[in-house]
């Protein structure tokens, strides 16, 4: 069988035939466009990367599309994607992917439609504005990753883990070259507890973002400092990220009062609180909207549901909640009790809610 095939009836006449010169111009063109098209990504690419382009692409307003990109990224629920659009629409949020890292420009806006929305009795709409707020700043918190001890501040709170599970709070009073110097209670310094130099240790820390991070390190010796005794602590990149609560929480220092609680059922089935017992006072040390950290002189058990009562913006308010650890603190012989919310209204977490945020 003769393969052989020419487009016209010589070689000559193939060559000159108008198709192959069609299909040729074709393919140069093709060719072209694809050429062009590489070159116009490469300057696009190149004028993003121009400080001019990133600085008007932080300015432009935030657009319901950066917001769809956004949730799909972050895990942002999409019952939270309308209400965090009508927050950028109406508040002039510029670029939310920018915004989300600038704390100190995008909490005043989440403060000002807190205010426009506080007096309004939608404390649902309240309530996810706030579910929302933390979602965005733990987004916030992990954009900024700490990988040393050398970028620790002095005044740095930390708690040293032992080896029995308790914590030990003490604080960063020198972050030097080589070296961190802890200052811890005396008492516990004084103790047969205290760790011997050379040893291994772990303490906990939050960074200014509010992310809990694990930090593991050696202690190379004590330090006299006047009447202080510091321990040494070399530099460390070994930190561990620690998961962050539900829950935003306020370290404070107030009057509250816990009053112990019977669980009961009510004909339905439905399960009903009780009060038990006499109010005892005590001291808030903690809250947040899930929970909260209780100082008392007695010592009440694990597993005891309790009523707390604590004073909130001209109010007095209550919330129903269950001890799940009980700890005597070493510094002052009080009991702290760690107590988690199992009933509690809409509105009075978005009470406290506001509280931990500074709101009111």
């Amino acid at each position: 069988m003769n393969l052989d095939f020419q487009a016209g009836n010589s070689p000559l006449a193939s060559r000159q035939n108008p198709v192959i010169y069609a299909a040729l111009l074709v393919a140069l063109v093709i060719i072209a466009i694809c050429a062009l098209i590489w070159i116009l990504i490469l300057l696009r690419k190149k004028q993003k990367e121009t400080p001019e382009w990133i600085e008007a692409e932080k300015k432009r307003p935030t657009k319901y599309s950066d917001i769809v990109k956004l949730a799909k990224i972050y895990a942002i629920a999409p019952e939270e994607i309308p209400l965090l659009w009508d927050i950028c629409k109406k508040y002039h949020v510029p670029n939310i992917f920018y915004s989300i890292k600038q704390f100190n420009e995008l909490d005043p806006v989440f403060k000002q439609a807190y205010t426009d929305l506080k007096d309004s009795g939608k404390e649902q709409k309240t309530n996810r504005l706030f579910a929302l707020k933390f979602k965005l700043d733990k987004i916030f918190a992990e954009t900024v990753h700490i990988s040393s001890t050398t970028s620790l501040q002095p005044g740095t709170k930390i708690s040293l883990l032992t080896t029995s599970g308790t914590k030990t709070d003490g604080v960063i009073r020198k972050n030097e070259k080589n070296y961190l110097a802890a200052a811890l209670p005396a008492d516990f310094l004084a103790s047969p507890k205290k760790p011997e130099p050379l040893k291994k240790i772990a303490f906990t820390f939050h960074s200014p973002t509010g992310m809990i991070y694990i930090c593991l390190t050696r202690i190379i010796r004590y330090e006299q400092e006047g009447a202080a005794e510091l321990m040494i602590l070399a530099h460390s990149s070994d930190l561990i990220k620690k998961t962050r609560r539900s829950f935003k929480r306020k370290s404070v220092n107030e009057p509250c009062r816990i009053a112990p609680v019977k669980l009961a059922k009510d004909k339905n089935g439905s399960k009903t609180y009780r009060l038990s017992g006499n109010t005892i006072p005590c001291t808030l040390l903690n809250i947040s909207g899930g929970g909260c950290l209780i100082a008392s002189a007695l010592p009440i058990k694990d597993g005891q549901i309790v009523c707390t009562e604590f004073d909130l913006p001209g109010e007095e308010h209550s919330a129903i909640g269950k001890i799940v650890r009980t700890r005597k603190s070493r510094a002052n012989g009080m009991y702290n009790l760690h107590i988690h919310f199992l009933k509690i209204s809409l509105e009075v977490q978005n009470k406290i809610l506001a509280k931990v945020y500074s709101y009111d």
